[in-house]
């Protein structure tokens, strides 16, 4: 087996006007903590105001990040550094500063990204999802409640459309039942009309004071269902292998070789 080292001299870096960051010893499975280095400031306006924040906070010569919190199911969506990065450093320390609200911490990031040329829907994707996150973690019950009842109410009519679409039940009215192939792509049409209509409607209603995060967390749910949800099923499976002895990994994947292999044979003599 080999064996990795790392070197012990000392790295004098000059004015290159970027972030320096220190990957710290890992403690927990893949989970990744960075010291930064260099300062990083962030000067805009807030509240008709100039604000300027400057990360490590001044009271926090230890502080470390985890970069962008993305799970890592999101990854291939939205990566943990790239062109955002300088932002989510600030917004890393602005949602542990009492003195800041956290909502507005979290326009701070959407905004910041702007500033950084960072496209469009990829920060408003990620506004939504740290926006997520401040509901989970700040919200009180009733807006918990109305907030992530309208995401599951989502899942719930995706997984209705997808009994619509494959059998000749009209689960949902507005899809309807049709025959053919015609049929199935009318069905379709209607439903994603339905995943975009009904998602902006439960937004609107249920998403005070961020109405465009439930919007945007709706649309995407479920005009990706079915996507997400076998995106979900492929990493759920290899997160349980990946948890397995060796020889059981190795044991399934010539059983998976073995059964593919049987099938698309039988393909051919069927």
């Amino acid at each position: 087996m080999g064996v990795f080292t790392y070197g012990d001299d000392t790295i004098i870096i000059g004015d290159t006007q970027n972030i320096v960051l220190e990957r710290l010893p890992i403690q927990q499975g893949d989970c990744e903590e960075f010291r930064l280095h260099r300062t990083v400031t962030y000067a805009t306006t807030l509240d008709g105001a100039p604000f300027l924040y400057t990360v490590p906070p001044a009271d926090q010569p230890d502080w470390v990040t985890d970069l962008a919190s993305v799970p890592q199911l999101l990854t291939w969506l939205v990566p943990t550094s790239g062109k955002h990065l300088p932002a989510a450093l600030v917004h890393d320390a602005l949602v542990d500063d009492p003195a800041i609200d956290r909502y507005e911490a979290d326009a701070l990031f959407r905004d910041g990204m702007g500033d950084l040329e960072v496209g469009f829907i990829r920060r408003w994707l990620m506004w939504t999802a740290v926006t997520f996150e401040t509901i989970r973690k700040r919200a009180d019950p009733p807006t918990k409640i109305r907030t992530f009842g309208s995401l599951v109410l989502i899942v719930l009519l995706g997984a209705a459309a997808t009994v619509n679409l494959a059998t000749d039940i009209a689960v949902l009215p507005w899809m309807g039942s049709e025959e053919g192939v015609g049929g199935f792509l009318v069905e379709a049409g209607f439903g994603l009309a339905g995943a975009v209509v009904i998602p902006i409607v439960l937004g609107a209603l249920f998403w005070a004071p961020v109405r465009i995060a439930g919007v945007i967390a709706g649309v995407a749910i479920a005009v990706l269902f079915h996507a997400m949800l076998l995106l979900a099923a492929v990493y759920g499976f290899y997160r349980l292998l990946e948890s397995t002895p060796r020889r059981l990994q190795q044991i399934v994947g010539i059983v998976l070789v073995v059964a593919a292999t049987v099938a698309f044979t039988w393909s051919f003599l069927r």
